[in-house]
């Protein structure tokens, strides 16, 4: 991450500066379901908000890397599954006010565990199987709580029902 100050012009003209931007990595989301649709979710601690997050798995996309090869390698080093079916959701900026990044949103089907979790080391996740429905409870009792993941889970929601019918 690196921060930047900007000389900002305005479309009416007027002009900021400095005006910081924030130069972030892309970044991937994993909408992960089972066959019956069931959605694969992590929880970890997000130490800026003193919390523990529900969440889809998914991280940063690595300085040469194709979104794609970042979700599959963020989908395995998180729950230890792959999956054979991946189908591109969108990319949204994650604040295009004071961010440059974006979030690439994957669904993945075929799901298999192939292995144990390969964690950096300031992680620490639990993965877990809930409902499409238990995912929309957590979001309303705030447990499921990171826009940007809400953003995806719902922006994936159409190809999963797509899915189970």
């Amino acid at each position: 991450m690196r921060l930047r100050a900007d000389t900002c012009e305005l479309p009416g003209g007027r002009t900021i500066s400095p005006y910081y931007v924030i130069e972030e990595f892309e970044w991937v989301h994993v909408v992960a379901v089972k066959d019956t649709g069931d959605v694969l979710t992590v929880r970890q601690y997000r130490h800026a908000a003193s919390t523990v997050c529900m969440e889809l798995p998914g991280g940063m996309v690595d300085v040469g890397e194709e979104p794609l090869a970042a979700a599959r390698r963020e989908l395995h080093e998180e729950t230890g599954h792959i999956a054979t079916s991946w189908d591109k959701i969108g990319c949204f900026w994650a604040n295009p006010a004071r961010q440059n990044n974006r979030v690439h949103v994957f669904l993945a089907s075929g799901l298999t565990k192939s292995g144990a979790q390969s964690l950096d080391e300031s992680e620490e996740i639990a993965w877990a199987f809930v409902t499409q429905q238990e995912v929309i409870e957590q979001i309303r009792a705030g447990a499921f709580s990171q826009a940007l993941h809400i953003a995806s889970f719902y922006a994936a929601r159409e190809r999963l029902a797509d899915l189970k019918g």
